[in-house]
């Protein structure tokens, strides 16, 4: 073997030599590394090499071994998608405000309407370009329910300032300092002036402050209550800067385009008054039905489940 190797070097030419030794050089100086890579699992060097080149906001959590002929279209069974949205979306049309809070009944009412929403149905009317005869427009849904509300906290816009507007706006807060300074200052004079006031009236009144245990209970009473009002007021205007939201869980073997942003714009409709129940029925139907879609913002891919590719590994 080893006769054999030297005559394939001799007959080569002196550039591909230097190629060959190069190589070899590598293979011993990167040995122990590669050593190294091949006792490490193949999943944790993925991810971990993965998410070296990827922003902090995107992560590669987990890899799973598929087969040679694997396509993501036909070895998923089934879809999960969500749509969070303000619970002020089904509030009537005069108590459209950030501070609605739906209640139980209306709840109940959106859980049944997308409960009819379940199995197989035509949702020819909840796309574009279907028709009813097409066997495509059959979908199954296998569940679509709604989770509880929660709140969260108001978010400002964030501005585009230029230049200019950013001077101005520095200018302007520099104004604002030097007034709040000037401010700082009267109020401290203001303070030892009405501190002074305060120990000569102390002084003068010092004989007339002897009063009953049963008046000084009720003034402690009195305050303490204050104090649960004052709390009171301050939860209370915690919970008005914030909005209630929920989010809406369809699960389905396939969707076609704009069909759950349609199916979510119905049920809106129905809950707020605008389109009776029987529409939902009567969308499923023959005839054309012209359905409001909801917005894209809110809706996205939660889980995706292949079944079919875990029973063939």
């Amino acid at each position: 073997m080893v006769s054999v190797f030297r005559v394939f070097v001799y007959f080569l030419p002196i550039s591909s030599l230097k190629y060959l030794h190069l190589c070899l050089l590598v293979l011993f100086i990167f040995s122990p590394f590669l050593l190294s890579l091949l006792y490490m699992s193949p999943e944790k060097r993925v991810i971990e090499l993965a998410n070296q080149y990827l922003p902090p906001q995107i992560r590669i959590m987990g890899l799973r071994r598929a087969t040679k002929t694997f396509n993501s279209k036909t070895a998923c069974s089934s879809r999960t998608y969500e749509y969070l949205l303000p619970t002020y979306a089904f509030a009537p049309y005069a108590w459209t405000t950030l501070d609605y809070r739906i209640d139980d009944s209306t709840r109940e009412k959106v859980g049944r309407l997308l409960k009819m929403y379940e199995k197989s149905h035509n949702y020819h009317n909840f796309t574009s370009g279907k028709k009813y005869e097409e066997d495509s427009a059959m979908r199954h849904i296998i569940s679509f329910t709604c989770d509880a509300p929660f709140l969260a906290s108001r978010s400002s816009q964030p501005q585009i300032l230029n230049s200019t507007t950013q001077e101005k706006r520095e200018e302007e807060r520099e104004g604002e300092r030097e007034g709040e300074n000037g401010k700082e200052l009267q109020t401290s004079a203001k303070t030892k002036t009405e501190s002074s006031e305060v120990e000569n009236d102390a002084a003068k009144c010092g004989d007339e402050q002897n009063v009953k245990m049963e008046d000084g209970n009720a003034v402690e009473k009195s305050d303490s209550g204050a104090d649960c009002g004052h709390m009171g007021k301050e939860e209370s205007k915690q919970s008005a800067k914030k909005v209630e939201f929920m989010t809406l869980k369809v699960k389905g073997q396939s969707f076609m385009i704009h069909q759950i942003r349609k199916m979510v714009g119905l049920v809106i409709a129905i809950v707020r008054g605008f389109a009776p129940e029987t529409t939902l029925i009567e969308a499923f139907q023959k005839g054309k039905v012209d359905i409001p879609r909801a917005p894209a913002l809110g809706l996205l891919l939660e889980n995706i489940m292949t079944e079919k590719l875990m029973t063939e590994i």
